[in-house]
């Protein structure tokens, strides 16, 4: 007995299985759905070439053809994400890199503080008064690493 009950899929039911899936994609926040829905495309295409495959090769290629999706679109998608900035989106420490701010206290003995918006962060750099004007160079936790700006 058939593990469908009889169902056997056609090419365009896979076509289908992509679509709905490139609307999950659509829908939701994460990146997973867009390599299952090249899988079930690639698995429909297969199907058309070769309409007499089995359900479990079927499987198969769908399992194949979405984890070859995964390893190969997954670093394209990254560092199209990266080039974007879309990767600080999240991240507002790594968003304050390359900003030039004021020092709200003054950085003695390489602390001080520099306020960002309502909030005031701690800085490390070299020592310099109140009111300068400093450049964020990186973020190490909640502390800002900072440059004299010129």
């Amino acid at each position: 007995m058939s593990m469908f009950g009889g169902f056997v899929p056609v090419f365009w039911h896979w076509w289908a299985l992509a679509v709905v899936l490139v609307v999950g994609e659509i829908l939701l926040p994460a990146t997973f759905f867009l390599f299952l829905s090249v899988g079930a495309a690639v698995t429909g295409l297969v199907l058309l070439i070769v309409p007499s495959m089995s359900l479990e090769i079927q499987l198969l290629i769908f399992a194949v053809g979405s984890g070859a999706a995964l390893a190969g679109l997954r670093p394209f998608l990254a560092a199209r994400t990266h080039a974007r900035g879309l990767h600080k989106l999240n991240n507002r420490a790594a968003s304050l890199v390359g900003q030039i701010l004021v020092l709200d206290e003054p950085i003695v003995a390489g602390r001080g503080r520099v306020r960002v918006g309502d909030g005031s962060w701690s800085v490390h750099g070299p020592d310099m008064a109140a009111g300068f004007k400093v450049r964020v160079v990186s973020v190490d936790g909640a502390t800002l690493k900072v440059e004299p700006a010129p």
